[in-house]
């Protein structure tokens, strides 16, 4: 009822106003909650299946939280052949999400789209509606860290950062411990094989 009434505040009960409405929606919550498509329904007085239908036919409206960023990478041929495969593979790997998704603390949401139209500046990469030309890995990190700086992304990405670490220097550790001990092993065959040469020889000369 509350979504109710602020719709009769500032719109006409009108079929035609859906998309309107939904945009007004989209607005205040940052995507569309099922309670106010319910609401749109029965203040316009069409069916929930053409509410819902219209929303999820036109990519600007989304039916879950968003992040306080977007960042959009360009999949396009000329984006692609320049690089926006490894960009996104990248990007999704700081952020902890696919494509399509939203970090859990609602900082970033990472989206893809076919073809920006830009294909002079590939590799593209959209973030809050300001368009980066010819982006690249180090250039990418360095946004993405400024944009979750203090996030849990960021907490996340500092300790997966020291896990990636820990296990490095075990494995190093490891590496270098086996080493000794195939060095050790074979100092052992070699005084084992210059023993048995010098009983062969004190054999022979007594001989």
């Amino acid at each position: 009822e509350r979504w109710v009434k602020r719709f009769e505040k500032r719109f006409e009960p009108k079929p035609q106003l859906l998309i309107p409405l939904l945009q007004h929606v989209q607005e205040q919550e940052g995507y569309l909650p099922p309670e106010t498509m319910e609401a749109v329904a029965r203040f316009l007085r069409v069916p929930r299946a053409k509410v819902y239908g219209v929303a999820s036919f036109y990519a600007q409206f989304h039916f879950e939280p968003r992040g306080r960023h977007t960042i959009t990478i360009c999949r396009g041929t000329a984006c692609h052949v320049r690089g926006s495969g490894p960009l996104l593979k990248d990007a999704s790997s700081l952020l902890g999400i696919e494509a399509g998704g939203t970090t859990d603390d609602l900082a970033v949401t990472l989206e893809t789209v076919a073809c920006y139209g830009s294909c002079a500046l590939a590799p593209v990469v959209v973030i809050d509606d300001v368009v980066h030309r010819k982006q690249t890995g180090a250039r990418l990190k360095g946004t993405i860290q400024e944009l979750t700086r203090g996030s849990e992304v960021s907490t996340k990405a500092t300790k997966a950062k020291k896990a990636t670490k820990a296990t490095k220097a075990k494995k190093a550790t490891k590496a270098k411990k086996a080493t000794k001990a195939t060095k050790a092993t074979k100092a052992k065959k070699a005084k084992k094989t210059t023993r048995a040469a010098s009983t062969q020889k004190r054999r022979a000369g007594r001989g």
